[in-house]
């Protein structure tokens, strides 16, 4: 059980960094018509807006990983 988390930890952690970057890059957008300057989600730059999504991803893998463990101890308790 203890290798199937941590193997399935890496794709899990992608997939929750990917649609967390998913929803809050969706309001990005060019603050002048010429730069290349963005804003997204709050006034943050692109490059805040990747670390944020990754350290929310890795919240939700946390919680994640903490309710596989607690269901798997509730079956095998039952």
């Amino acid at each position: 059980m203890t290798l199937l988390l941590v193997l399935g930890a890496v794709p899990l952690l992608l997939v929750n960094w990917f649609v967390v970057v998913m929803v809050l890059g969706r309001t990005c957008a060019s603050i002048y018509e010429g730069g290349n300057i963005t804003e997204c989600v709050g006034g943050l730059s692109e490059e805040e807006m990747t670390a944020a999504s990754g350290l929310i991803a890795l919240v939700l893998l946390v919680i994640q990983i903490g309710l596989i463990v607690l269901v798997r101890r509730r079956t095998r308790g039952s």
